[in-house]
């Protein structure tokens, strides 16, 4: 072939290159905008399903407080007896609800490691080995709710007295 062809060839296929590889690249920028767009969806909806599995919480944690004010819940009883006892010294288990909620009213969400170590902060002679099974308590009888695993915040009574 004659090299004036060859040439020709030559800026035909530097141009058809040039093209594509525009091509390519507006491709990729689509692919990269796109997968932004899905990693914002993904965190919106975890954050959607955070609050959607606290608003359930507090559905029930309402249902069971309804259900021991009407004296028919399988709280009833122990919510009762928990009530009792009015001139006795506050019990140790009074004192680390206190302390869990003075925490939660001075911030919006704190961790069980927040919360235990709060709790050794202000109660030093209290054993802080049961703070999670108390903070489960809690989240049973509609007082906290956890948005997500291992983060608690106010809920039910407490909630709505704050927002008073």
């Amino acid at each position: 072939m004659p090299a004036p062809d060859l040439h020709s060839m030559l800026l035909q296929a530097s141009e058809l290159a040039a093209t594509k590889n525009a091509s390519l690249e507006a491709v990729c920028r689509r692919e990269v905008d796109i997968e932004r767009a899905l990693a914002a969806v993904r965190a919106e909806k975890e954050v959607r399903a955070g609050s959607a599995h606290s608003a359930n919480e507090l559905v029930v944690a309402l249902q069971q407080q309804i259900q021991r004010q009407a004296g028919t819940g399988p709280q009833a009883q122990a919510g009762a007896a928990e009530e009792s006892g009015g001139g006795d010294p506050p019990s140790a288990r009074a004192a680390v609800r206190r302390a869990i909620r003075e925490l939660l009213l001075e911030r919006e969400e704190a961790t069980t490691k927040e919360i235990t170590q709060h709790i050794q902060r202000v109660l030093p002679n209290v054993n802080t080995k049961n703070t999670s099974p108390e903070l489960t308590r809690l989240v049973q009888q509609g007082l906290l709710v956890r948005p997500r695993a291992g983060v608690y915040r106010l809920g039910g009574e407490w909630a709505i007295a704050e927002s008073r």
